[in-house]
């Protein structure tokens, strides 16, 4: 059996709405944000928050598929060739359990509570791929 390797990625872009937002993205190949003909594959967030607010993105696995994905944080050189060269890659989620329902929740704020944590400041882009 071959198998075909797939790169699915993100481009997250963070400015400094109104209310708290939680986006979605259905990270599987099916989604039309992955094509390789989209380019409006940019989520904006935390456009306009009072310092207190915040948005989340949940990024929710494949589903009853036989896909799998393993989704990191990345810079934009590592976005750009869809390819991890980091020895030491930041994991954002593992996607591994298509016969039930899993997501997973980025919170972007400027500080994480939990130790090594992902952390986003106001104005940076931030990508992910798998």
């Amino acid at each position: 059996m071959s198998r075909q390797v797939l790169c699915l990625a993100s481009l997250l872009f963070l400015t400094s709405a109104n209310a708290i937002r939680t986006h979605f993205v259905f990270w599987n190949t099916t989604n039309p944000i992955f094509r390789l003909d989209n380019t409006d594959n940019v989520i904006d967030v935390n456009e306009g928050n009072l310092p207190w607010e915040y948005n989340q993105l949940n990024l929710i696995c494949p589903q009853n598929s036989a896909e799998q994905h393993v989704i990191y944080s990345v810079s934009q050189e590592e976005y750009d060739s869809c390819r991890v060269n980091n020895q030491r890659p930041k994991i954002v989620a593992i996607c591994n359990k298509p016969e039930t329902f899993q997501y997973f929740t980025i919170t972007f704020r400027n500080f994480s509570p939990t130790p090594g944590g992902l952390e986003f400041k106001p104005g940076q882009n931030y990508y992910l791929i798998s």
